[in-house]
């Protein structure tokens, strides 16, 4: 009898710890957790990079929906906003009025089926504010996308210094990310890597990304950008690729000619 009892002890204790993992993984790894900003996740700070995970930008892309159709293919008249995308941006500068955010063109462009659902708006969460934002000007070559979105007055960025040329291969990098949407006000992801080269105008890094990294910062060891994660290789996600920072450079100086963005 004691053994029996001492088996359903046991068994109760190892059913109540699964219970409590099952609670923690799908609190945080849920379906919807990918859609919406995670508040549980727990703060990551480092206070050498204090102004990087300032200027963090986490991006949502909604489709505000004109028409719903019902089974008829008829329009019911109603109006929903859908997440459609996420990604991630860093803020290159601000004016007396707007901020300026650095993301992927990738993520900027409407596809063929967000056309036809309805009306294509990006919004920019920085901090505990959020905003929508309007595409300035974009690089399909290069998968550089600017938007602007207003600037609220208790609001102070410092400018993103962008670096004049690639680090070393081998040296570390940093990377600030919102990979699957998860990002809060109160949480930043950094993620470290290396710098493996480049193969023409596509550079090659060891930062993990997966879907909601697109568009994050990459910063060399004095913190200077050299690049936006836009790409990651398949079933390899401890790979990503970016433009040269000499491409950053000329869309910057490109900008520069149409918008005054300092």
């Amino acid at each position: 009898m004691k053994k029996i009892k001492y088996y359903i002890i046991w068994g109760l204790f190892m059913l109540s710890l699964a219970g409590l993992c099952f609670f923690i993984i799908t609190s945080f790894f849920s379906c919807n957790g990918r859609q919406n900003i995670v508040e549980t996740a727990k703060p990551i700070f480092v206070k050498a990079h204090k102004s990087k995970l300032e200027n963090f930008v986490f991006l949502i892309k909604e489709t505000h929906v004109i028409c719903i159709p019902d089974f008829e293919q008829s329009c019911i008249e109603e109006t929903k906003v859908v997440p459609t995308a996420s990604a991630s941006g860093v803020v290159l500068s601000s004016s007396s009025s707007h901020v300026f955010i650095l993301t992927a063109n990738h993520f900027c462009e409407t596809n063929d089926i967000e056309k036809i659902m309805g009306e294509v708006k990006i919004r920019a969460f920085i901090g505990k504010s959020s905003r929508l934002t309007s595409i300035v000007t974009y690089s399909a070559g290069s998968d550089i996308c600017l938007l602007s979105g207003l600037k609220f007055k208790d609001e102070n960025f410092k400018n993103t210094i962008v670096a004049k040329e690639m680090p070393s291969i081998g040296e570390d990098l940093i990377n600030v990310a919102a990979p699957d949407g998860m990002a809060s006000p109160s949480t930043r992801l950094m993620f470290t890597g290396k710098f493996s080269g480049c193969e023409a105008q596509d550079c090659v890094f060891t930062i993990p990304a997966t879907f909601g990294s697109s568009g994050s910062a990459i910063y060399n060891e004095k913190g200077e950008l050299i690049s936006l994660l836009v790409a990651a290789a398949v079933n390899f996600e401890n790979v990503s690729m970016g433009p040269h920072v000499t491409n950053l450079n000329v869309f910057i100086e490109t900008v520069e000619e149409l918008v005054d963005i300092y």
